[in-house]
């Protein structure tokens, strides 16, 4: 999982990394950390789909963190921001680019640990994980933080919506049987998420992150449908959810 740390202090990004690596260490999720000293540098190196959170300093030399975050969200409605600032001047702005969170600086542990633990409740309740090892450390990602799964050799490469790709030791037919039906079996050998597809063409399947992975050509038309009525079912389903609230 890979955390941007958005801050043009140095210090107060060595510190908020300190204390993210602790719960790491606890919680054994996996982090790893880019620093960023501007947000002009963070928009420089921003892909969508790359980092899990993203922590934003609000007062930054140049572009502030509230012109940075806005322009984060012109192209990634779903990475998770949590603001940092020395005031609570600017928590208007931070419900405006969907802020999860609002941490006052210094930030100290139990309130980073608070923040934290309510970022994961919200994104793993009621949803699966696939759990595996690699590098020797245990891994557990939420089903829909994997954007494919491919056969690599005797491993299994995973791939995770930050880009961070995973070896792990596993069978094919094994991983097949841990996932649920947002996974789809392209072929032998190659899983993809469907809520990370972008389009299917005749001989290629498209992902979101810019990836794409080959079509067996038998068996296109149905993929493609099974894709389609995927997403047919996912609307309706998001409708029927919308409608309840109204009522």
């Amino acid at each position: 999982m890979l955390i941007a740390l958005v801050d043009d202090t140095a210090n107060d990004r060595r510190c908020l990394e300190q204390i993210l690596r602790e719960y790491d260490a606890i919680h054994r999720i996996g982090m790893s950390f880019c620093h960023y000293d501007s947000g002009e540098a963070f928009l420089r190196d921003f892909q969508p789909f790359r980092f899990a959170v993203v922590f934003m300093d609000v007062y930054m030399s140049g572009m502030s963190g509230v012109e940075t975050s806005e322009k984060l969200r012109e192209k990634d409605a779903d990475t998770i921001l949590v603001f940092l600032t020395t005031s609570d001047e600017h928590r208007a702005d931070a419900f405006s680019v969907f802020a999860s969170a609002y941490l006052s600086k210094p930030c100290a542990s139990d309130q980073v640990y608070r923040v934290l633990d309510h970022i994961f409740r919200l994104n793993t309740e009621s949803e699966g994980r696939f759990s595996f090892s690699f590098d020797r450390k245990d891994y557990s990602l939420r089903f829909s933080e994997i954007v494919s799964l491919e056969t690599s050799g005797n491993y299994l490469a995973v791939t995770d919506t930050s880009g961070n790709v995973f070896r792990t030791r596993m069978t094919f037919s094994a991983a097949e049987s841990r996932l649920d039906s947002r996974f789809l079996t392209l072929m032998k050998g190659i899983i993809v998420n469907m809520d990370h597809i972008s389009n299917m063409s005749e001989m290629l399947c498209l992902m979101k992150s810019g990836a794409s992975f080959p079509l067996h050509v038998k068996n296109q038309k149905d993929l493609r449908q099974k894709w389609l009525n995927y997403k047919f079912a996912k609307i309706r389903e998001e409708t029927a959810s919308e409608d309840s609230h109204v009522h």
